[in-house]
């Protein structure tokens, strides 16, 4: 469902994306599958406060992750930057006090069956990896890493983002980072490539997965895997994981 926000900014809870009606043209910005999640929840008590078990359970429980109150409030933190960089002065989340969060009664919410018809999204071309990112991540890295491709007649590959380069080597992601997340995306990937002496070989190409946990604390998972390219695809994988609790 689509929702128009203060009048100006357009939210998808299917996809996560926010843009603004002022500026259709831009790239939509997106969140992760979590901070989409807590948002979607809510809109859907606009006017109401949620208390913070409730958040917990339906954003972390309920798919099968481990959350807390300290990763309940960054996220509530980063959400409100990226609505206050989209627009400013407006408050959107509000904090209850030893209760939990809601989104500010005052806000202008409004549904949107279907913005713009006559002219799709300049995005829905791409496929929104963000959709399936929790169920398909381990299969779609394990493709990559053992050299399988798919055929012409089967499901097209989903799209890498160029994430950063290390040395000559692109790194890429298997969904587009927002601004905030990015600095501490690519500081976790040269990380692990320094800790381990995994070095840019000529002709290679890297892989990065991060759990969304990691950019607001110490708890989650890290996968790098460095490929060499044969033909434009990837084959003779090492792949290397650290798990941070």
């Amino acid at each position: 469902m689509k929702y128009l926000l203060a009048g100006v900014l357009v939210y998808n809870d299917e996809d996560g994306s926010l843009s603004l009606t002022t500026t259709p043209d831009e790239e939509s910005e997106v969140l992760t599958c979590t901070a989409n999640t807590l948002l979607k929840i809510l809109l859907n008590h606009h006017g109401n406060v949620v208390e913070r078990e409730t958040l917990l359970r339906e954003a972390w429980d309920a798919r099968g992750l481990q959350g807390s109150n300290n990763s309940l409030n960054q996220y509530i933190s980063i959400l409100r930057k990226i609505l206050a960089a989209l627009v400013p002065d407006t408050a959107f989340i509000v904090t209850v006090p030893k209760t939990g969060f809601m989104i500010t009664p005052e806000l202008p919410v409004k549904t949107l069956k279907d913005l713009h018809p006559s002219q799709p999204s300049r995005r829905r071309h791409v496929y929104r990896f963000e959709r399936v990112y929790c169920i398909l991540l381990t299969l779609l890295v394990i493709a990559i890493c053992s050299g399988f491709w798919v055929k012409k007649k089967s499901l097209p590959m989903p799209q890498m983002f160029l994430l950063t380069h290390m040395g000559e080597c692109p790194v890429y992601s298997f969904s587009p980072l927002p601004d905030v997340f990015r600095a501490r995306a690519m500081e976790l990937a040269q990380s692990i490539q320094r800790d381990n002496t995994l070095p840019c070989l000529r002709h290679s190409v890297f892989y990065l997965h991060i759990q969304d946990s990691l950019f607001y604390s110490d708890e989650g998972k890290l996968l790098l895997s460095q490929c060499s390219l044969s033909g434009g695809k990837a084959s003779a994988c090492r792949t290397l994981y650290r798990s941070e609790w």
